[in-house]
């Protein structure tokens, strides 16, 4: 995207158009002043020229801070160790012109659980004719032989046998 106004700042030489990255625009008080969350390795540079070259938007000035998470036990089997959840990167820059948030809508009728429930329901119907809702992997003759094998182990007519694997033996033979 050309754009014929300049900034008043340098412009960098990374064009960030479609970047590799979500940075999430956070709803904010103040309209001269924009939050952003940003990825870790994303710097304020980064963040002024993606704005610059994706929206045709100057900025002044940019503060960043990296939010540490608590550090906690561990949940699971392990409650002695302890675990932080991944830090998390924000950014606030100082716009050229305010930004005024749109008013949040007062109808939220299209937003209901009806049409969602409705949805799922649709969406369940769609599968059912698709044929996707049920198992095909499982292969009945395969598992009919495998309850006749565990029923003759069980009553003792059987002797179970590891398994004997047609490739890789010498392999394995070799490192004994």
């Amino acid at each position: 995207m050309a754009t014929s106004i300049t900034p008043a700042f340098r412009i960098g030489t990374k064009e960030l158009y479609l970047p590799m990255a979500n940075i999430t625009f956070l709803r904010g008080r103040d309209p001269h002043h924009a939050k952003f969350q940003v990825p870790l390795w994303f710097s304020k540079l980064d963040l002024r020229d993606y704005l610059w070259h994706a929206y045709n938007v100057e900025t002044y000035s940019a503060r960043s801070y990296v939010k540490l998470s608590p550090v906690r036990p561990k949940e699971g089997h392990h409650p002695r160790r302890w675990h932080r959840k991944r830090s998390r990167k924000f950014m606030t820059v100082e716009l050229a012109r305010p930004f005024v948030w749109p008013a949040e809508p007062e109808d939220l009728s299209e937003w209901s659980a009806d049409t969602v429930q409705g949805a799922s329901k649709e969406q369940r119907s769609f599968q059912e004719l698709q044929g996707s809702t049920k198992d095909t992997i499982v292969n009945e003759e395969r598992r009919e032989r495998m309850r006749e094998q565990a029923r003759a182990l069980l009553e003792g007519k059987a002797k179970w046998k590891p398994p004997v694997r047609s490739f890789g033996t010498e392999m394995y033979s070799r490192q004994r």
